[in-house]
């Protein structure tokens, strides 16, 4: 996973929370994060892809903000990619 992706999905995650606070559609939302999730799946965290494959959209994004560390930006991307 790139910090670009992470910081992508970490958006993501961050706009869907504001559109269901403003009672406002989030479908877009779920489309980004369902397509970052599929692109970041062999390199994430396996944490990050647990919350994200249960889709607990709040622990994904406290992992973002809080354990993901330099490692799991380091690791290598996979031949598809």
């Amino acid at each position: 996973m790139t910090s670009d992706q992470a910081k992508s999905l970490k958006e993501s995650l961050e706009s869907m929370f504001e559109h269901i606070e403003r009672k406002q559609g989030m479908v877009e939302d779920l489309q980004r994060i369902e397509k970052l999730q599929n692109e970041i799946a062999s390199t994430a965290p396996t944490m990050l892809n647990h919350y994200l494959q249960r889709r607990s959209y709040t622990k994904a994004l406290h992992f973002l903000n809080h354990e993901l560390t330099t490692e799991d930006l380091e690791r290598p991307t996979s031949a598809h990619d």
